[in-house]
């Protein structure tokens, strides 16, 4: 925030207290490792190491919640998806992909036609307000336009987490003034592609990318865009 100016050397020393005291110790002990005895001792003592008033600048800075919530939250550890050794139910699972067919969708550019004779479908989720996001488009135009044998699809799901309506003339704008989506993009109005197999993916995550072999429906691998190089030319050796 920058109306509490710079941080202060006291600030300083409450944010690496907390990261490595409360921060890197819990967020590793939720659900049935929590222990209560410890988190009471470790909040006690961060509590009278500090100057209060040098806490709460600390704490707005951070948007932190209430000590109560923060409790909360740490026993109730990550999503699933965001923990060690976590894969996605559809990996290496066969899926229906006629929803690709019917939509109903919002064309903004391109096509979905021809995805059946493609070696790898490349389904891809995304949102215009996600900054990560904006770090793939031109990785995936690159791709689209190099390799004939990978069909790219993309879904706009400004809601996605939300449900909120999706504003399809801001989204169309937003998609008009980049130089670097030049692949087949579709608006979810309906939330077909999300409930289809974004939902049962379970990586409840964004930008995120499947790839799958259209000869048989198979999710090869699901993750982040940025992270999809490798798995791409794996699958495309068997496909």
């Amino acid at each position: 925030m920058a109306s509490l100016g710079p941080e202060t050397p006291a600030e300083l020393a409450v944010k690496a207290d907390f990261g490595r005291n409360i921060w890197a110790v819990f967020q590793d002990l939720y659900e049935d490792k929590w222990d209560q005895g410890r988190w009471n001792t470790a909040v006690a003592r961060f509590k009278t190491a500090h100057d209060p008033a040098v806490v709460q600048r600390f704490w707005a800075r951070a948007k932190l919640p209430a000590w109560d919530a923060l409790e909360v939250q740490f026993r109730k550890g990550p999503p699933p998806f965001l923990r060690p050794g976590w894969t996605s139910p559809l990996l290496g699972k066969r899926v229906d992909l006629r929803w690709l067919d019917v939509g109903p969708f919002e064309n903004i550019k391109g096509s979905v036609d021809g995805w059946r004779d493609a070696k790898l479908l490349i389904i891809e989720f995304w949102a215009s307000w996600c900054r990560p996001c904006l770090a793939v488009f031109r990785d995936l135009a690159v791709l689209a336009r190099t390799r004939p044998d990978v069909k790219v699809v993309a879904f706009n799901a400004e809601g996605i987490f939300t449900h909120a309506p999706i504003d399809v003339a801001a989204v169309r704008r937003f998609v008009a003034r980049r130089d670097d989506m030049d692949y087949p993009i579709y608006i979810d109005t309906h939330r077909v592609a999300v409930n289809s197999i974004f939902q049962p993916g379970q990586n409840l995550s964004i930008p995120l990318a499947f790839i799958i072999t259209p000869k048989d429906g198979v999710v090869q691998w699901v993750g982040n865009p940025e992270e999809m190089a490798a798995p791409l030319e794996r699958a495309l050796g068997t496909a």
